[in-house]
């Protein structure tokens, strides 16, 4: 145990690091942006973040549409995997990205990317054109969502960052939640068709690629940018980003396939686990050989703040992401409504989310601790997943619009929190890839709440269906959400099956429950600590970078 003279001289370590961090920032803030400047640049990652959350979910209400299209019912899967696996894998190789190149030019280039590959999906004439664009774009998103870290943590003072990647995280989070509104919208206008859920990103993408080239003049130089182009393309570890693109792709196919397409014990389900397994065995070790070159610098895991931010956005995601793709399911399954309608029927998790969102960011932009907004948010998560499974048949409004509340408000207080805590705790060379791996492990989180609550919700759903006399589970499931209740005549029939949805939804939301029961486990690793001061007399920001 440690004694009170050891306790002392470590809390006068961490103020002399909060000092060096807080003199670090008066050096750099010839760089910080103000003003309208400050303004329009917002408005730039905002559009870009919206641009990106939209397509993450607006094919949710498209994919039918596609299917007939193309016919290609088997390439379901593969609209969301193909841009994930690209997305996912090349994350931790574009962080490094930022710290040899111009921060301004490489986000315009994956701004370029993204729309090239939205392009190609919007003019594709076939499935294959369609998930290479799909490829294309995740490509750039991966180079994105980490370059709107980046770009505030070199261009915004840290006491104004909380406030700013709130904004940013309520943008992104009323995006995607209303993703599947947009895209029903889309896709039952027969002028516009499911090709305008792709060209809607041209002027969001547009416009972000105009106002950073007008507000970002002169951009700090990256961490090391003094490296010579050989050096550069040797620290970016491509065969490093190849192992890693092939283990993710082995995981989403297991998990994709497992329980669904086939049974776990097919040697095509466990040969992708093992591989998945051999793969990421044979990128570790290759991080540990390279050292310095390595695609995720290991050592910034010796931090635990930075172990407990990503376990903690892990499960924080997977709880809500679970919430937003199966909430819609019991509209459209059990109260019998409208993609359209089931979409409206969301607001309350998106406006009680976006509130706590930009509220939590402006609190600790004022106070500076940002831990207690872990502990807090994970068990507010948690009881709004738990009033899920109260939920019943013939529910009454307030029954479904207080879980969404309560949840909404729990994810607002903890989402930023992760991010915001990695810049505070490592040093600034180390920061984009921080900032890269915790934004990793909120992807992985979202692909495994899609795949486990696939899992769960089809098997108990098969099981249940299997015991109603006279009817076809299989031709049940593939009927659809709605559709089903066109192969059922009689009315006790119906009321079976509807209740055999409410079954299925429930452990749905106990695996929602359960996460974020994790993620609060995993926030008491958390360093207390708090945003640096800024020293009085510090000189102000000027307008312009």
């Amino acid at each position: 145990m440690a004694t009170s003279f050891e306790k002392s001289e470590s809390n006068e370590a961490l103020r002399e690091r909060s000092e060096v961090l807080s003199d670090g920032d008066e050096r750099d803030e010839a760089h910080y942006l103000s003003g309208w400047p400050l303004g329009f640049l917002m408005i730039a990652l905002m559009a870009s973040s919206f641009m990106l959350a939209l397509d993450n979910t607006i094919l949710a209400t498209a994919i039918p549409e596609i299917t007939s299209d193309f016919n290609s019912l088997n390439d379901i899967g593969w609209y969301g995997s193909a841009y994930l696996i690209t997305q996912m894998s090349l994350l931790p190789t574009c962080g490094r990205i930022y710290t040899f190149l111009n921060v301004k030019y490489t986000y315009i280039s994956a701004l370029l990317i993204f729309e090239i590959g939205s392009i190609v999906c919007a003019a594709s004439l076939n499935s294959v054109a369609l998930i290479v664009g799909r490829a294309i774009a995740g490509g750039g998103a991966a180079v994105l969502v980490s370059g709107a870290v980046v770009i505030i943590n070199y261009c915004v003072e840290l006491k104004s960052r909380a406030l700013l990647m709130g904004c940013l995280s309520a943008v992104y989070g009323t995006a995607s939640v209303t993703g599947p509104l947009i895209g029903g919208v889309i896709t039952d206008n027969k002028t516009l068709t499911w090709r305008f859920c792709f060209r809607i990103n041209l002027p969001f993408g547009a416009i972000a690629i105009g106002l950073i080239c007008w507000t970002l003049k002169k951009t700090p130089p990256a961490a090391k940018a003094g490296l010579p182009s050989k050096e550069k393309i040797k620290q970016l570890n491509l065969l490093g980003a190849l192992f890693l693109v092939a283990a993710t792709t082995c995981l989403l196919l297991a998990l994709q396939w497992g329980g669904i397409v086939y049974h776990w014990s097919d040697s095509r389900v466990y040969g992708c686990l093992i591989g998945f397994i051999l793969l990421v065995t044979v990128f570790i070790c290759l991080q540990f050989r390279l050292k310095g070159n390595s695609t995720i610098s290991l050592h910034i895991f010796q931090s635990r703040t930075m172990c407990a931010a990503c376990g903690f956005m892990t499960f924080n995601q997977l709880a809500v992401v679970a919430q937003i793709y199966y909430w819609p399911i019991y509209l459209q399954s059990v109260r019998n409504t409208s993609a359209r309608t089931s979409g409206l029927y969301t607001l309350p998790l998106i406006v009680s989310c976006t509130i706590c969102t930009l509220s939590v960011g402006w609190i600790i932009s004022c106070v500076g601790y940002y831990v207690p907004f872990m502990w807090s948010g994970a068990p507010v998560l948690a009881t709004g997943s738990g009033l899920f499974l109260l939920i019943t048949t013939h529910a009454p409004a307030w029954r479904w619009v207080l879980p969404q509340i309560i949840s909404g408000i729990g994810y607002g207080l903890c989402t930023q929190i992760p991010l915001l805590s990695v810049q505070v705790v490592l040093e600034k060379a180390d920061v984009p890839t921080g900032c890269v791996m915790v934004l990793f492990f909120q992807c992985l989180g979202g692909a495994l709440a899609t795949s486990i609550s696939q899992n769960l919700f089809t098997d108990t759903l098969l099981r249940r269906l299997g015991g109603i006399d006279g009817l076809h589970p299989a031709a049940i499931v593939e009927a659809g959400a709605r559709d089903f209740r066109n192969f059922i005549v009689s009315d006790h029939v119906l009321e079976s099956v509807i209740e055999a949805f409410v079954k299925a939804l429930r452990n749905v939301f106990i695996l929602a429950m359960a996460s974020a029961a994790l993620a609060l486990l995993a926030s008491l690793m958390m360093e207390w600590r708090r945003l640096p001061r800024k020293k009085k007399g510090a000189p102000t920001p000027r307008g312009g970078v």
